[in-house]
């Protein structure tokens, strides 16, 4: 049976940390500096200034949602991009950019409609998917095929 342990960076020393699944509810520590380890559990909205870091130095699965506030697509999709963040919250890291406000970030990945999804494991772009799903559960399943 494949380990199922989830690699989080500690914020404060930067150590990375095998923890299990079963163990992300119960608020795992680090076990360098044994403060707490901290993980998002709901989107991170990323700017220029903050992109490298957000999508970069997670270690393990980032889904990048390139969106905006007028797309009526974008605002389907909306809850079950939050809900990935919390059922897989450790293990896959949502973090989305408003195309409007960040262009450049726009620009660099050739966004050419609203919702773009791209997937990120170790900082390696590894899928993409221009466009929102033709139902909302695609978008779950095609995340969890990735993750497998």
């Amino acid at each position: 049976m494949p380990d199922r342990s989830i690699i989080i960076r500690c914020s404060s020393c930067k150590t990375l940390n095998r923890v299990p699944p079963e163990k992300l509810e119960g608020h795992p520590a680090c076990g360098q500096c044994k403060k707490a380890l901290e993980f998002p559990r709901a989107p991170v909205n990323a700017t220029a200034a903050t992109f490298e870091r957000e999508i970069f130095e997670w270690p393990e699965f980032v889904l990048l949602e390139f969106w905006a506030k007028w797309c009526g697509y974008c605002r389907m999709v909306e809850p079950v991009v939050n809900d990935l963040a919390s059922w897989k919250a450790g293990r896959l890291k949502v973090v989305r950019v408003d195309v409007d406000a960040e262009p450049g970030l726009s620009q660099r990945f050739m966004v050419k409609a609203t919702p773009t999804f791209v997937v990120f494991k170790n900082g390696t772009q590894i899928a993409r998917m221009d466009g929102a799903p033709k139902e909302k559960i695609d978008l779950v399943q095609w995340i969890d095929q990735i993750m497998k």
